[in-house]
């Protein structure tokens, strides 16, 4: 939703609201889940993926998982997400809120969670685009432990296309503004991890 007026409470959660039973926008909803290696963006997406170091052991993978429970990854310069405290489970429905000049109020849903152990261990979630988002794609945000080398990392795998003609006409300034976006999700869970 475009709109030349920053949306206030009200009119955020009355999006929410009208996005409860809104319908996935895009095709293989939960291919993200698949070895980051092998995952294939559908036909006519534009994958990407980007990855930070975060430092290593223990103590910085618990705080990169708080990051992520936190939503602490969305970095407040360019976006603000609804609600903060929106709990990390499969079906939870956010908005997101960015300014371009104009606001951009733009509906998510959780697909799938990730909390796995092993020689590396994985934490987070992907959250796929509702009708009512201005892409379609899917986005998963991960931090992980890698017990060999004791190495933590943040990793975005994102598979996107625009679902609005205005973001299809300003197509080249999109794709900077989600290379942006990534970079600075990076910065922020890494300011979080350290602090």
């Amino acid at each position: 939703m475009f709109t030349l007026i920053k949306p206030d409470e009200a009119a955020i959660n009355k999006f929410l609201k009208n996005c409860q039973e809104a319908p996935y926008s895009y095709p293989n909803v939960g291919s993200t889940e698949a070895n980051p290696d092998t995952i294939r963006a559908p036909k006519g997406f534009k994958l990407d993926i980007y990855e930070v170091d975060l430092g290593s052991g223990e103590a910085t993978f618990q705080r990169a998982k708080q990051a992520i429970r936190e939503w602490k990854m969305f970095p407040s310069s360019m976006v603000s997400l609804f609600w903060p405290t929106a709990p990390i489970e499969k079906g939870t429905i956010v908005a997101v809120l960015a300014k371009h000049g104009f606001w951009s109020l733009n509906a998510a849903r959780i697909v799938y969670t990730i909390d796995d152990k092993g020689d590396s261990d994985r934490f987070g979630f992907a959250y796929g685009t509702l009708v009512q988002h201005l892409e379609r794609g899917e986005e998963q945000f991960t931090v992980c432990w890698n017990h060999e080398t004791d190495r933590v990392t943040y990793r975005i795998v994102v598979y996107s296309r625009p679902a609005h003609w205005l973001v299809w006409l300003g197509f080249p300034y999109a794709r900077r503004e989600q290379a942006r976006f990534r970079r600075l999700s990076g910065q922020a869970i890494l300011k979080f991890v350290q602090t």
